[in-house]
Protein backbone atom coordinates (compact mmCIF):
# COMPACT_ATOMS: atom_id res chain seq x y z
CA UNK A 1 0.00 0.00 0.00
CA UNK A 2 1.12 3.83 -0.94
CA UNK A 3 2.89 5.70 1.77
CA UNK A 4 0.89 8.66 0.85
CA UNK A 5 -2.17 6.51 1.37
CA UNK A 6 -1.31 5.71 4.94
CA UNK A 7 -0.23 9.88 5.62
CA UNK A 8 -3.61 10.88 4.24
CA UNK A 9 -5.78 8.55 5.90
CA UNK A 10 -3.88 9.28 9.25
CA UNK A 11 -4.22 12.46 8.74
CA UNK A 12 -7.67 12.80 8.18
CA UNK A 13 -8.60 10.32 11.26
CA UNK A 14 -6.68 12.24 13.29
CA UNK A 15 -8.69 15.36 12.41
CA UNK A 16 -6.41 17.18 10.49
CA UNK A 17 -7.37 19.15 7.86
CA UNK A 18 -6.03 18.94 4.52
CA UNK A 19 -6.41 21.76 1.88
CA UNK A 20 -4.82 20.87 -1.32
CA UNK A 21 -3.80 23.96 -3.28
CA UNK A 22 -3.87 22.95 -7.42
CA UNK A 23 -0.61 22.91 -8.96
CA UNK A 24 -1.46 23.35 -12.35
CA UNK A 25 1.20 21.45 -14.96
CA UNK A 26 1.88 21.55 -18.79
CA UNK A 27 2.96 17.77 -18.36
CA UNK A 28 -0.49 16.06 -17.87
CA UNK A 29 -3.12 16.80 -20.00
CA UNK A 30 -7.11 17.25 -18.51
CA UNK A 31 -8.99 14.56 -21.21
CA UNK A 32 -7.05 11.52 -20.00
CA UNK A 33 -9.25 9.02 -17.70
CA UNK A 34 -7.38 7.48 -15.48
CA UNK A 35 -7.78 4.29 -13.24
CA UNK A 36 -6.79 4.14 -9.52
CA UNK A 37 -4.16 1.62 -10.21
CA UNK A 38 -2.93 3.84 -12.96
CA UNK A 39 -2.79 7.47 -10.53
CA UNK A 40 -1.76 5.41 -7.69
CA UNK A 41 1.32 3.72 -9.37
CA UNK A 42 2.64 6.95 -10.52
CA UNK A 43 1.57 9.62 -9.17
CA UNK A 44 3.79 12.34 -9.11
CA UNK A 45 3.59 12.28 -13.39
CA UNK A 46 -0.04 13.46 -12.90
CA UNK A 47 0.19 16.34 -10.42
CA UNK A 48 -2.45 18.73 -11.42
CA UNK A 49 -6.15 18.53 -12.67
CA UNK A 50 -6.63 14.53 -13.18
CA UNK A 51 -10.00 12.88 -14.05
CA UNK A 52 -10.04 9.27 -12.10
CA UNK A 53 -12.57 6.44 -12.53
CA UNK A 54 -13.49 3.96 -9.32
CA UNK A 55 -15.24 2.29 -7.29
CA UNK A 56 -16.28 3.59 -4.06
CA UNK A 57 -15.41 1.49 -1.08
CA UNK A 58 -15.48 3.96 1.65
CA UNK A 59 -17.12 7.11 2.63
CA UNK A 60 -16.96 9.64 5.33
CA UNK A 61 -20.01 12.42 4.79
CA UNK A 62 -18.88 15.67 4.12
CA UNK A 63 -15.21 14.93 4.49
CA UNK A 64 -14.16 12.50 1.08
CA UNK A 65 -14.50 9.08 0.10
CA UNK A 66 -12.24 6.13 -0.79
CA UNK A 67 -11.60 4.33 -4.32
CA UNK A 68 -10.71 1.19 -5.54
CA UNK A 69 -9.95 0.82 -9.19
CA UNK A 70 -13.29 -0.48 -10.84
CA UNK A 71 -12.06 -3.17 -13.15
CA UNK A 72 -9.66 -4.90 -10.56
CA UNK A 73 -12.37 -5.59 -8.35
CA UNK A 74 -15.50 -5.69 -9.93
CA UNK A 75 -17.31 -7.37 -7.18
CA UNK A 76 -16.40 -5.25 -4.46
CA UNK A 77 -15.95 -7.74 -2.03
CA UNK A 78 -13.91 -7.39 1.64
CA UNK A 79 -11.22 -9.02 0.12
CA UNK A 80 -10.66 -5.86 -1.97
CA UNK A 81 -11.04 -3.90 1.32
CA UNK A 82 -8.77 -5.70 3.27
CA UNK A 83 -6.27 -6.45 0.76
CA UNK A 84 -3.18 -4.97 1.27
CA UNK A 85 -2.12 -5.22 -2.32
CA UNK A 86 -5.44 -3.37 -3.74
CA UNK A 87 -4.48 0.60 -3.93
CA UNK A 88 -6.84 2.97 -2.63
CA UNK A 89 -7.10 6.21 -2.92
CA UNK A 90 -8.65 9.10 -0.47
CA UNK A 91 -10.46 11.79 -2.10
CA UNK A 92 -11.29 15.09 -0.19
CA UNK A 93 -14.91 15.96 -1.14
CA UNK A 94 -17.55 18.28 0.75
CA UNK A 95 -20.85 17.49 -1.61
CA UNK A 96 -23.22 14.74 -1.93
CA UNK A 97 -21.59 11.45 -0.99
CA UNK A 98 -21.62 8.35 -3.44
CA UNK A 99 -22.88 5.56 -3.27
CA UNK A 100 -20.45 2.63 -1.76
CA UNK A 101 -20.08 -0.25 -4.32
CA UNK A 102 -21.15 2.34 -6.83
CA UNK A 103 -18.40 3.41 -9.70
CA UNK A 104 -17.68 6.71 -10.50
CA UNK A 105 -15.87 9.36 -12.18
CA UNK A 106 -13.67 11.91 -9.95
CA UNK A 107 -12.68 15.20 -11.92
CA UNK A 108 -10.33 17.47 -9.73
CA UNK A 109 -6.79 18.07 -8.22
CA UNK A 110 -4.18 16.46 -6.91
CA UNK A 111 -1.32 18.19 -5.21
CA UNK A 112 1.80 17.30 -3.67
CA UNK A 113 1.71 18.56 0.25
CA UNK A 114 4.67 18.11 2.58
CA UNK A 115 2.63 14.74 3.86
CA UNK A 116 2.78 13.13 0.74
CA UNK A 117 -0.12 13.58 -1.90
CA UNK A 118 -3.83 14.99 -1.82
CA UNK A 119 -6.53 14.85 -4.04
CA UNK A 120 -9.45 17.12 -3.94
CA UNK A 121 -12.23 16.23 -5.71
CA UNK A 122 -14.60 18.91 -8.06
CA UNK A 123 -16.85 16.67 -9.93
CA UNK A 124 -18.12 13.47 -8.74
CA UNK A 125 -20.61 11.60 -11.72
CA UNK A 126 -22.03 7.97 -11.35
CA UNK A 127 -20.83 6.06 -14.37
Amino acid sequence: MNSWFHTLVASTLLGVALFAVPVWSAQQPTAKQLSVNQLAAKPDVFIGKVTVVGRVVAVTPGKGFTLIDSANCSTCTTECLTDKKTRKIPFLWGGAAPVVKGVVQVQGTLAKTSRGFAFTAENVTRQ
